[in-house]
Order: structure tokens, then sequence, then C-alpha cells
């Protein structure tokens, strides 16, 4: 696919050479960084004051370890990434000043950074194909420095850019220091280990957000760094055919089944690459007219509730602001005039990622974003949403009670239990009322050791039990890809959007359960939505419907209420099938507690009184 089009592109000899490559200006260039909107010239300036002169953050043994003693990834991580953040910021401040002030500081954060033992996190070094899969303190500086992760190759990527437009101004000792660094711990480590499972060379290996993520820092620093054309050609050949490994994984509906949260990371950084390609290549090394592509790029739009609430299943929170000026500049590439609209909707109300940061991820992005953002001329706008629509690839289902937003907002899944980023979650779904959250997927917490380790499902947020699935007696879902829904379909008629499946598989083959067909049904006229179960067991077991609700419900008869800020959600149930309690769930985790701006969510439990070889379920959301 990708790999046709850039054969095609090198062979015509249509690839930059390294000194012909310019795709932003440099320091030197002044008319754009002179014009660059006042909103972002403010922020920088805002930066400047605090970072110069500050001392360089510490990476010592002791917090590199701390991740084997404890599992907690902050410690060692909140050092690394400033180190790299004060660096992007201080080059964008030297961009934007010119005066020299900066260079001092941008060069001992290059120093620093070259110095450094290895570029790889903690949390990623046992990935490493060399070492023996253990989650171990740093022992072998050479197994440290043969290994690429996501943050290894951002490393690269912030200093090859900060050559790139500074490069004129820094000591040449300090250039050739960088230059070799990134040659070495990088280019040469790609290259000679295609074993690393993000590189999509390994066959059966499942690829995520890595592989997009990592080469498109990987092109970069290859086009701004690699002299040589023969081996500038060999590099981007390897990472189109990684690329290739990577859509492969994806159905031509274009749906990410890590989720909304990373989106910014999967879909977006295969744009990324598209868009660096297409700079480089002169326009030759193109997918722009892809439907596959067009659907990926879609579906952070399908994905949007309201505001900036998007569906938040997997390790996603319910709050995203994905990058409308990458989505607007990928939406006139390829003639999309609904993304296109969407992106400027999102813009101009503020509810996408702002186009200049301190952040460095995806520093290409950043970089495009800031010199090409003008807030004069955005407009606060409303839009139509979509009424509906079905990603049959991920079996992710979305309707909505009326194109303006208002009314009921349903969303639910299918799929299977190993997903990247899975949650144990077959037949969950979430509600929204007005754009606000009412029945919801709790998320994901703060990344500790155990987050990506066997002891993944003893998280809470990972269970099925803290999802709106079922419990079958004790129960719960298993993770793997055998534990998947079948069946899944999905209708809309324009009254009744309709998302059905059986979910009995999820629960492993030596559940009691003959089938568990699951219909989840919005009626806009109605303004309800109806969850209608029907369960064939071998054996007798008492089932429970656990539903998490953002609200504290208030229980009575035959029905809970749950008020919100804006709206009221009432369940409707038969008191003589349901026996039900509710449970407080406290966050105490950081970032769950700011994702959802509250202290606790509730979990209510609709419990089978009677239990019988054959159920009928039935609860009625209604406003």
């Amino acid at each position: 696919m990708l790999l046709e089009e850039v054969d095609l592109a090198l062979d015509g000899g249509f690839l930059l050479s390294r000194k012909a490559f310019h795709p932003l200006p440099r320091i030197d260039e002044r008319d754009v960084w002179d014009n660059l909107d006042p909103e972002t010239k403010a922020y920088y300036a805002g930066q400047a004051q605090a970072l110069v002169g500050s001392p360089i953050p510490l990476l010592t043994a002791r917090m590199y370890a701390e991740y084997c003693v404890s599992g907690d990834r902050q410690m060692f991580e909140k050092a690394y990434f400033e180190r790299r953040r004060r660096l992007f910021a201080l080059c964008m401040c030297e961009c934007l000043e010119n005066t020299g002030r900066y260079i001092p500081d941008i060069e001992d954060l290059i120093w620093a950074i070259c110095e450094e033992t290895t570029w790889v996190v903690p949390a990623h070094l046992y990935q490493n194909p060399s070492g023996d899969g253990r989650v171990r303190f740093l022992a072998d500086p050479g197994l440290a420095r043969n290994y690429i992760d996501l943050f290894a190759a951002e490393t690269a990527s912030v200093l090859s850019w900060t050559n790139y437009l500074l490069g004129c101004r820094l000591k040449a000792e300090v250039v050739s220091r960088l230059e070799w660094e990134v040659s070495d711990r990088i280019l040469d480590v790609y290259v000679a280990r295609p074993e690393m499972y993000w590189t999509g060379f390994n066959e059966g290996r499942s690829l995520n957000n890595w592989t997009s993520w990592i080469y498109s820092n990987l092109l970069a620093v290859t086009l701004l760094n690699v002299d040589d054309d023969s081996r500038r050609e060999a590099l981007i050949r390897l990472i189109a055919k990684g690329l290739d490994a990577f859509l492969a994984t994806y159905s031509l509906d274009g749906g990410c089944d890590e989720g909304a949260g990373y989106f910014d990371k999967a879909g977006a950084s295969l744009l990324d690459c598209l868009e660096i390609l297409d700079n480089a290549t002169q326009g030759h090394a193109v997918l722009w007219n892809s439907p596959l592509i067009a659907n990926m790029a879609s579906y952070i739009m399908y994905a949007h509730i309201d505001r900036d609430y998007y569906i938040n299943f997997a390790d996603c929170g319910c709050r995203v602001r994905p990058d409308a000026m990458l989505l607007r500049r990928a939406a006139q590439k390829m003639g999309q005039d609904a993304l296109k609209a969407h992106a400027e909707y999102l813009l101009a109300n503020s509810w996408a990622a702002l186009p200049y940061s301190a952040g460095y991820d995806s520093i290409y992005r950043r970089l495009v974003d800031c010199v090409s953002f003008m807030r004069s001329g955005l407009t606060s706008k409303g839009e139509d949403k979509p009424l509906s629509h079905y990603f049959s690839g991920t079996q992710v289902a979305v309707a909505r009670q009326n194109a303006n937003g208002s009314g009921l907002y349903l969303a639910a899944k299918g799929g299977h239990n190993a997903e990247s980023h899975n949650h144990n979650d077959i037949g969950s779904y979430i509600i929204y009322v007005n754009g606000e959250p009412f029945i919801v997927d709790a998320g994901v917490g703060t990344y500790r050791r155990e987050t990506f380790s066997s002891a993944r499902y003893e998280i809470w947020t990972m269970q099925s039990r803290y999802h709106n699935t079922a419990i079958i007696g004790e129960r719960h879902q298993l993770p793997g890809a055998a534990c998947r829904a079948e069946g899944a379909s999905f209708t809309d008629d324009g009254v009744r959007a309709c998302f059905s499946l059986d979910i009995s598989k999820a629960y492993g083959d030596f559940a009691p359960i003959d089938s568990y067909q699951r219909r989840i049904t919005l009626d806009r006229d109605a303004g309800e939505i109806s969850i209608t179960d029907e369960v064939a067991l071998s054996e007798e077991e008492a089932v429970t419907l656990p539903v998490m609700c953002a609200y504290e419900p208030r229980i009575a008869p035959g029905q809970a209420q749950l008020r919100g800020k804006n709206a009221l959600l009432s369940i409707v149930f038969d008191p003589s099938v349901f026996s039900v309690t509710c449970e407080e769930v406290p966050l105490t985790d950081s970032r769950l507690k700011a994702a959802w701006e509250r202290d606790s969510l509730y979990r209510l439990l609709f419990t089978v009184q009677t239990p019988s070889l054959k159920q009928q379920l039935n609860l009625k959301f209604m406003i």
C-alpha cells in the first residue's frame, strides 16, 4: 500500500536530499517567525522567564530503580519528560525572540540528554527482545542502548528538530554530538533490530499506536539527519513497510480499538507520517485518496460525544482534545468536507488541543500547528452531529437522539477481550444526556507497573464487574481473543437504533452459559434506551447487571434516578425481578479524579432475585 507509493517516488528520483528537505522555516527565516499568531507569541513569552537558567532536572539511579521497587513510573518520567519539554520550549522561545539568550541553556540540555545512559524509560526496558523479559533495574547499559521505545524515538525527534531549527546557532561540537547519538541510539538500532515488536516485521505480533507513533519520529529523524542518499532511501522503504503492517491491522471502517484517547498517537501519527512523506517526496508518495486513510482520520469525529467528551472504551479518559489543526490539514488533502467542518468546529469552540504547547511529543505536528495557526477568522459555531455510526470492525455502535446533540446519546461495544489497551467490557455501553455523562465507563487510572503486567485485571477499572455488562453468579468476563462477541449487528431506521450481540463467549468456555443475547435500543420518539437481555444457562445462576453512574442514584420502587447538572435520567426496572443495591466507588487516582471532576462514581447492581435457566431481563433509561 504505502510501500508501493514510496517505491515509485524513490525510483522516480523525487525524494528530497537532506539539504533540500525544508518542511519548516529555520530561525534565520524571519518572515514566518516574526508573524506568528499573537496568542502563540504570548504563550512562549510567558514560558521564557521561568526557563532561563533553571537547573536541569536530575535523573538518578534511585529514580530509575523506583519503578522496579514500587511500580511507580512518575518519579523518573517527570524529570525525564521535563528535560525534553524545556528543550522544545526554549527552542521555540529562541526562534521567536532571535536574540541568542536561550542558546546556552539549549546547548546544556542537548548535552545532558546526550549524556543519559539510556533514552528508554524504565517501564519499557523489559520489552527489549535481547533481555529476559523481566522488569528490573538497569543492569546492562548496552541492553539499554540497543532498544527503541516510544520516548527514545521522541527524544531523537526533539533533538533533530532543534538541530534543524537552530543548528546554525549551536556550537559545532554540540551538533556533532547530537547527530552521533541520534544515529547510534536510533537509526543504527532500528536497522539492526527488526525483532523489536513494534516494527511490523514480526509475523503474528500485534501492533498498536507504538508503530505509527515511533515511525512518525523515525521518518523525521531520517530526513533531518541522514546525508547518504542510499541509506536515506533504504530507511524510508523500511519505515513504509512497517507502516503497511500497521495499516493492515485496521478494518476498512477505520475504527481504533485503542479508543479515542489513543487516536492522537495511533491514527493521527499515521497522518503525520503521510504529511512528512508528502513533503519529502514532493507529493509523490501519498495515500490521501485511500478510503481506509479517510476512515481512520474520521474515526475521531464519530467518537465525539459533545464538547470535549468522547467514547472512552479501552485505556481512555472521558475527555479528549484532538489536534484539530492536523485534522483540518488532512481533511483538505483528502477532500473530506465533513471532517474539515468538524475540525473547524472544535477549533472555533476551543475543544481542540492548543496549537502551541510546551509539550514536546509529536513535535513535528506541534511545529506545523504553531507556524500555521491564526486565531483570527475562527468564530464560534455549532454543527449537526451524525445521528448514528457503526464501526463493524471493532463492533462499536454510536447513536444519538437528535442531530443538535440534545437528548440521549448511546455508545455500545462488542469486540473481544484481547484488544489493544483492552478492558474486559464486551456488551458494555455508555449513556449521555444533553452532552452530560450519566451511565459511564470509568476509563483508566494513572499507569503503573501493574497496568501492563499479569496483574492488569486486578485493577478495578479493567474488570467487567465495573463495566455495564453482566455478572453470572460470581463469574465475570475473562481476557483473551477467544472471549469475544458473536453475531454483532447494528441497524438504524431513523426512529430506532438497535445494537445486538451474544456476549456468552466473553465468560470463557467453562461458564454455564448457552447464550446471552443482549439488545440495546435507542428509541428517539420515546426518548428512551432499553437494555434487553435474553439469557440461557445450563445451571441456575443469579445474573447481576452492574451499571456505573456518574451521579449518586436515588433508588425508589421500580426506578433509580440520576440528577445531573442539566438533566434527569430515570432507570426503570421490574422490582419483582431485580433487587437493587448501590455502591460508592471512590476515585482515589488523580487521573480518574481529574477526568470526571468528582470524588466518586457509583455502581448500581441489579440482581435477579429468582435464578432460572432462562431469563429475560430489562432495564430502561428514560428522560
